[in-house]
């Protein structure tokens, strides 16, 4: 049985995370944000409770956190001050996401609709794979990276930490993605990009 959920941000991204999560079985509390703007109004029904603060009520002890916030270093930001409270992090998985049972998952990470993960692929941390991405088999996705809608990886591809790629790109078999790199979307990697770096186009070519 799943724990209470808080999911922490208040935008568009997290509207999505929440009804995947009330699809795949769990009972949302609320969400948390650092706007004051936000606290008392409702987000799909379910009430904006305040700050990070709010993991410290009694209320909520039993509770468990998803940061859906889209920008990985902010998401990294957030889930490492909520560690520091020790709060405990939910992975969810929208029912219609198809995932291998070699796959691997890890905590904190988000599947959204139409997702395909195969054989033997590993999502790391705190990760978002988003609407309709793929990822095939042996590919390695590393902790805070951000697959956006419609992306697709061939197989054994690598995705460093905290990279973004951007709506629509496709990866080349056995490519590897360094840490923090932007690929902008419709891209189509066809050489292995560096860490730190923006890479666009078709193919795609490191701009900055």
């Amino acid at each position: 049985m799943n724990h209470p959920l808080i999911i922490v941000g208040a935008g568009g991204h997290a509207k999505v995370v929440a009804e995947a999560a009330k699809l795949s079985g769990f009972e949302i509390v609320g969400f948390v944000d650092q706007s004051p703007d936000r606290w008392g109004t409702k987000i799909l029904g379910i009430p904006v409770l305040g700050d990070e603060s709010v993991f410290e009520s009694p209320n909520h002890n039993d509770c468990v956190a998803i940061v859906a916030v889209g920008d990985n270093m902010l998401r990294e930001s957030l889930v490492t001050r909520l560690e520091a409270r020790n709060v405990k992090f939910a992975t969810i998985v929208h029912p219609s996401a198809v995932i291998s049972p070699s796959a691997t998952l890890g905590n904190g990470t988000v599947v959204l609709p139409g997702v395909v993960i195969n054989s033997m692929a590993t999502v790391g941390n705190h990760c978002i794979v988003n609407t309709m991405a793929s990822v095939d088999h042996d590919c390695s996705v590393e902790d805070f990276a951000h697959l956006s809608p419609g992306v697709h990886l061939a197989g054994n591809c690598k995705i460093g930490r905290l990279a973004h790629i951007g709506i629509g790109a496709s990866i080349l078999p056995n490519i590897s993605v360094g840490p923090r790199v932007i690929i902008g979307g419709g891209a189509a990697v066809t050489c292995d990009i560096p860490a730190d770096t923006v890479a666009l186009g078709v193919p795609a070519k490191v701009v900055k």
